[in-house]
């Protein structure tokens, strides 16, 4: 989560003069977290019955766009911030302290992910399994390209058979939910365990991620080096949305054709219904180890083609704002640095958005009643649009001063202290 860009007068990428800002990455940040906002707020109308025709229309479209698709990009751009902060270590020659420094990040994000997971909010917090899929991919920060590519491509390939194997022996759908200090204290073996493999965002799932977000970084770096990062970054967005279309093609086959697999419907449910299920948000799994269940892109299944779609997505908007706004002499306009300003701050922006919400959800958590339609700063695009004008206030701010995100700023300078030596 580091801000590649202190100032407007910074060297750009594809210039080929120092220090690459990439301001498509930081627009990329932005979108990842505006769509895992957009998912807690407003894709939750789609089945509210007393929500506004709007807001479930509004819903139904969140969903679409958002639903397993806004976190995949956050992971994939953590593997890409991950090169950047280790950057100048490996370049001094201290892979130790490069190792140690995406380490540390990583137990930072636990603790602020535990922290946080004491909230009454109807949000899965992610930073704690984010923190350990980072503890577990810091060694690969000094590995070479080629085992990084074979161990991305195993997890992609077996983690979902291994996850859904496990669950089903456990005869668990799901544990962890929002790990919180209070769970590691009850449930200690079961929080981990969650966290690694059993949870909404297993770590054998996000490492996979990781890994591509690393892959990709060194892509870019590299392309920007031999001064062809326009071609390599337009070609990166093709191939993404190539996998992308792939993946749902072959998902959408699968579910056309479970005849073919020999899965019928359960007793007392239609079909058509069944269909429906299975494409539906799941629980970090597929929901069998069975080949037609890894076939499927249910969002936050973690199957093969789940995966393969999430990271061609990620792939694609990646390439596309890097193509557009890292490959000419030109620095983003006032307007543009707003978004990049923001999205240069995505622990500062994830968190205020989980204490809003929480704040928002006090009083219905406590049992207050509410006349009918006064609490629509809640869920739905009013309550979208609230936070979303905090999240460019914030933008602003930082714009204009040149500052890094408070937790952004901590968390650096608490890594930098203790790698120093």
């Amino acid at each position: 989560m580091e801000r590649t860009a202190p100032s407007l007068t910074r060297p750009k990428a594809g210039t080929g003069r120092g220090a690459a800002r990439y301001v498509g990455i930081d627009l990329a940040r932005f979108l990842a977290v505006l769509g895992m906002m957009a998912n807690h707020l407003v894709a939750v109308s789609e089945m509210d019955p007393t929500a506004s025709e709007l807001n479930q229309r509004a819903g139904e479209i969140a969903t679409t766009l958002t639903s397993g698709i806004a976190a995949a990009l956050f992971a994939v751009l953590g593997g890409i911030s991950a090169v950047f902060a280790s950057r100048r270590a490996l370049s001094a020659g201290r892979p130790g302290a490069a190792i140690a420094s995406i380490m540390l990040r990583g137990v930072i994000l636990i603790v602020l992910g535990l922290a946080l997971g004491a909230l009454d909010v109807p949000i899965i917090v992610v930073l704690s399994y984010y923190g350990v899929a980072m503890i577990l991919v810091a060694v690969f920060i000094v590995a070479p390209s080629w085992l990084i590519g074979v161990a991305a491509g195993a997890l992609w390939l077996g983690g979902g058979f291994v996850n859904a194997t496990a669950r089903s022996a456990l005869d668990i759908v799901e544990e962890a939910g929002s790990p919180s200090f209070e769970s590691v204290a009850d449930a200690p073996f079961e929080t981990l365990r969650g966290m690694i493999l059993t949870g909404v965002y297993p770590a054998i799932t996000w490492v996979a991620y990781l890994l591509v977000g690393i892959l990709i970084a060194r892509a870019l770096l590299a392309a920007n080096a031999r001064g062809t990062l326009g071609r390599s970054a337009l070609g990166l967005a093709a191939f993404g949305a190539l996998l992308a279309t792939a993946a749902t093609l072959i998902s959408n086959w699968t579910l056309a054709n479970l005849a073919r697999f020999g899965v019928s419907a359960p007793d007392g449910l239609d079909m058509a219904t069944f269909v429906e299920y299975l494409g539906m948000q799941q629980f970090g799994s597929p929901n069998s180890p069975e080949l037609w269940s890894q076939l499927i892109a249910a969002p936050h299944s973690g199957s093969p083609a789940e995966m393969l779609r999430t990271v061609g997505i990620a792939l694609a908007v990646i390439g596309l704002l890097v193509t557009l706004f890292d490959t000419h002499d030109r620095g983003p306009s006032r307007f543009t640095d707003v978004f990049r300003a923001a999205g240069a701050a995505p622990l500062t922006i994830y968190t205020l958005h989980l204490l809003a919400t929480a704040l928002v959800y006090a009083p219905l958590y406590a049992g207050v009643e509410m006349p009918d339609g006064a609490n629509w700063w809640v869920a739905g695009l009013g309550a979208f649009g609230l936070q979303l004008a905090g999240v460019l206030v914030i933008g602003v701010v930082l714009s204009v001063t040149g500052k890094r995100g408070p937790l952004e700023a901590l968390t650096s300078g608490i890594v930098r202290t203790l790698t120093r030596t």
